[in-house]
């Protein structure tokens, strides 16, 4: 078919697909990747830390992520903070927060969130490492899947609650 001298063989095809006993169009009609190369690439920034923190206390952190893409990351992806015994972080580890990211994350942009989270009376006492793991429902279409994993955790001790001052100091 041609329409004012031009070639449409996508109309074509849904004029064909329209044709009796056919299945239709297989186009669901989503959003298209137009340029691939073009995608937002999430990673876990440094982490701010206290040295050391009594068990049953609020731990104030700082979390950084960053999108080294080429493409803005839409609001709405989830943050999940967690402790580990060791450097590497997973899903293993003992989950103390998680948060949705609040705004754009621009191409090249990091964004830092101020988090306070009590820790469990329960959680053993001991050095600990804490990490991020970024984007753990798949919201972002990135460049990189497997780079949303802090790679090197800041590292905290948890210890025992000091006893409560007396009236002499």
């Amino acid at each position: 078919m041609r329409i004012e001298g031009c070639w449409c063989p996508g109309l074509l095809a849904l004029v064909a697909g329209c044709v009796a006993g056919s299945e239709g169009p297989t186009d669901s009609g989503g959003p298209r990747d137009l340029d691939p190369g073009l995608r937002a690439d999430l990673f876990a920034g440094p982490k701010a830390v206290p040295d050391e923190i009594p068990i049953d206390s609020i731990l104030e952190m700082m979390i950084g992520v960053r999108n080294g893409g080429t493409r803005q990351a839409e609001p709405g992806w989830v943050v999940r903070v967690v402790l580990s015994r060791d450097q590497i972080i997973d899903s293993a580890d003992i989950e103390i927060d998680h948060f949705s990211a609040p705004r754009v994350l621009a191409p090249g942009a990091q964004d830092d969130y101020l988090r306070h989270k009590k820790l469990r009376g329960s959680t053993p006492l001991g050095l600990y490492y804490v990490g991020s793991i970024l984007d753990v429902t798949g919201a972002v279409r990135e460049a990189n899947e497997g780079n949303n994993t802090l790679q090197f955790p800041a590292s905290m001790v948890l210890k025992s609650k000091s006893a409560a001052p007396t009236g002499d100091e």
